[in-house]
């Protein structure tokens, strides 16, 4: 082959190789310290304020921080009404800003961006959503609340010289001052142990504390389901509830199972569907007749959790009634 002939092919694969550079999308994502400084300030202020907003005293205010495309599927009344609610369950606090994400994006968007910190470990990345924009952000912060700690997530965006809230998400971050690392952990230690029904609670709890909404996902979420699909679990919490639990000739309608932090300790939660009752003893007795088989059936339980509250429910009303049993020395 002439040499001239081979210059041309190898010039025209380089100019191939730039061209197709120039319509793939290419997306930088830093965190935190790696951002621009100022940038970072006016992302972080704009967050706390649509937070702090929705936390005082006028939340559907925080409609006016929302993106255009924020406000589409969201009104101002449904917004405050939802605040309202959340401020009366969980009456939150020391609103703080714990991550900040920088995407610089260039073409079109690939529908997410991974950032991360480090790929090896179980919770050393994060899956956010991108549109297609050159630039947007996303904000994580914490609250705290009696019994738990509250994760806020935010996407945002640029619009007309200001940064807009484009999404927002609330949940759980913490049972107890148990994040969702430790409560993984934990989950594992039982497994290993043998103890399965504290693993599925425990790895159920690590799993719903990790829950950022659809467009802030975390890597430990992927290692949790991972170890969850591998679980044998106990007889009683297979399938889908409502649970049948049956003692000898007894049969309870176990309604729910899980665990739930009061006073800065977890406790076991079963929630069981009953028949009217005439008396407080009368349903408290019921209560303890399930809280024994519970316990005989289940006695690891108190390895990891302070104590166990059965609520029975009654059918077809409202109307409920709490037993607690406290592990000593939880």
């Amino acid at each position: 082959m002439p040499r001239h002939r081979l210059a041309t092919i190898l010039f025209m694969v380089v100019l191939l190789s730039a061209a197709a550079m120039a319509q793939s999308p290419l997306a930088l994502c830093a965190e935190d310290t790696h951002i621009n400084p100022t940038k970072k300030q006016a992302i972080d202020a704009a967050a706390r304020v649509f937070v702090e907003t929705l936390l005082g005293p006028t939340p559907d205010a925080a409609f006016d921080e929302l993106s255009q495309e924020g406000q589409r599927d969201l009104s101002r009344a449904k917004l405050g009404a939802q605040a309202e609610a959340l401020i009366q369950q969980f009456k939150p606090t020391n609103l703080t800003v714990q991550h900040t994400y920088f995407i610089e994006l260039t073409g079109k968007s690939p529908g997410r961006v991974l950032c991360a910190a480090d790929l090896s470990g179980p919770d050393g990345w994060e899956s956010l959503a991108a549109s297609d924009m050159p630039e947007q952000a996303h904000v994580a912060m914490s609250a705290d609340t009696r019994n738990n700690q509250l994760a806020f997530t935010l996407w945002m965006v640029p619009e007309q010289n200001a940064w807009k809230v484009q999404s927002f998400w609330m949940n759980v971050q913490t049972l107890a001052d148990k994040g969702p690392m430790e409560l993984f952990e934990l989950a594992q230690t039982q497994n290993a142990m043998d103890h399965k029904f504290n693993a599925a609670l425990l790895y159920a709890a690590a799993l719903q504390t990790t829950n950022r909404g659809p467009n802030f996902q975390v890597g430990l979420g992927q290692s949790i389901r991972q170890e969850m699909s591998k679980l044998a679990l106990p007889a009683e919490i297979q399938g889908e509830p409502p649970f049948s639990w049956t003692q000898d000739s007894t049969t309870y309608k176990v309604l729910s199972v899980g665990p739930v932090a009061i006073g800065g300790k977890i406790y076991v939660t079963i929630v069981n569907e009953v028949g009217p009752w005439q008396s407080d003893q009368q349903v408290d007795g019921w209560n303890k007749r399930l809280l024994a088989y519970f316990k005989q059936r289940f006695p690891e339980y108190s390895a990891v959790f302070a104590g166990v509250i059965v609520r029975a429910r009654e059918r077809g009303s409202n109307r409920a009634y709490g037993t607690v049993e406290q592990v000593s020395q939880k």
